[in-house]
C-alpha cells in the first residue's frame, strides 16, 4: 500500500471513529434531555408521565445511573400503602425492580439509598421479613447505617406488638416458643436502637421505638417493681424524644423560607 494510501485509510478511519463519538455524544445529550423533562414532570406531581421521560432516558443510554434512580423513585412513588387494588402491588414490584437495576450497575451493588428504598417498600408491602433481610444487607455495606438499624427496630416492634396485644392482653396465652420468639425480637430492637443512637445521639424517632419496645418488655415482667422501672425508662426516653423533636421543629421553622414564583 502506497503511502497517501495509508494515509486515505488512516483518515478513514479517524472520520469513523469521531462520528462514532459524535453520535455517543449525541445520544447521551438526548438522554439527559429525557432526564430533565421528566424531573421537572416529578417535581409537579406527574409521576406517570415521569416515568416515561426517564424510561426514555434509559433506552437511549442504558447505563444512566441517575435516570434509572428516577425512574425507580417514580415508580414508588405512585405506590400507596394498604390500597387493595392489585395494581398496587404491581407498581410497588416495578418500583423494587427498578432500585434492583440501580444495584446492578453499582460496582458491587452498594447502592445504600436503593437498599433503604427496597426495604421501605417491603416493609410497606407488610413484607417484613424480606424488609429486614434487605436492613441487613445495608449494615453488610455500611455497618454505620442508622437508618437500618431503626427499621430493624420497627420491625422488631410492630412483630411483638401484633403478637402481645396493646395492653399485653395476649402474653398469658403466648405458647413458651413464642414467648421466646418474641423476648428476642424486643431485644434485637433495644440492641439495634441502642447502636442507632450510638451514631446518631439525636436520632428521636430511634428513642420513640426504644420507648415502645420496653414496654413491650414490661408486658412480659411478672415482678411489679421491675415492670415499673421499665415503664419509668420508657418514659424518659419518650420525654427526651419529645424534646428533641420540637427542637428540630423549632430550628426548620427558623430556616428562611423560598417565596412562591409570582405567575
Amino acid at each position: 500500500m502506497s503511502f497517501d494510501a495509508r494515509r486515505l485509510a488512516l483518515f478513514i478511519i479517524l472520520v469513523l471513529c469521531l462520528s462514532m463519538t459524535g453520535c455517543g455524544f449525541i445520544t447521551k445529550l438526548k438522554a439527559r434531555d429525557m432526564l430533565n423533562k421528566g424531573v421537572k414532570a416529578f417535581t409537579e406531581q406527574k409521576y406517570p408521565q415521569a416515568a416515561e421521560y426517564f424510561q426514555r432516558a434509559i433506552q437511549l443510554d442504558p447505563e444512566f445511573r441517575p435516570a434509572r434512580m428516577y425512574l425507580a423513585t417514580a415508580y414508588s412513588s405512585q405506590y400507596i400503602p394498604g390500597s387493595p387494588d392489585p395494581k398496587n402491588n404491581e407498581m410497588a414490584d416495578r418500583a423494587i425492580a427498578a432500585f434492583r437495576d440501580v444495584l446492578g450497575l453499582e460496582k458491587g451493588g452498594q447502592n445504600t439509598d436503593a437498599m433503604v428504598a427496597i426495604a421501605s417498600l417491603n416493609y410497606q408491602m407488610k413484607k417484613y421479613d424480606e424488609s429486614k433481610d434487605w436492613c441487613r444487607k445495608i449494615l453488610q455495606v455500611d455497618p454505620n447505617n442508622a437508618e437500618a438499624l431503626y427499621r430493624i427496630a420497627v420491625i422488631d416492634f410492630d412483630q411483638s406488638l401484633k403478637r402481645t396485644g396493646l395492653q399485653g392482653e395476649n402474653v398469658e396465652f403466648l405458647k413458651p416458643e413464642e414467648k421466646q420468639e418474641t423476648a428476642a425480637l424486643i431485644e434485637e430492637g433495644l440492641k439495634s436502637l441502642e447502636r442507632a443512637l450510638e451514631i446518631r445521639k439525636d436520632y428521636f424517632d430511634a428513642m420513640e421505638y426504644k420507648n415502645l419496645l420496653w414496654r413491650e418488655k414490661a408486658k412480659f415482667e411478672k415482678d411489679e417493681k421491675a415492670k415499673n422501672e421499665l415503664i419509668r425508662q420508657a418514659d424518659l426516653v419518650a420525654q427526651t424524644a419529645l424534646q428533641l423533636k420540637l427542637k428540630a421543629q423549632e430550628e426548620e421553622a427558623k430556616k428562611p423560607r423560598k417565596l412562591a414564583a409570582a405567575k
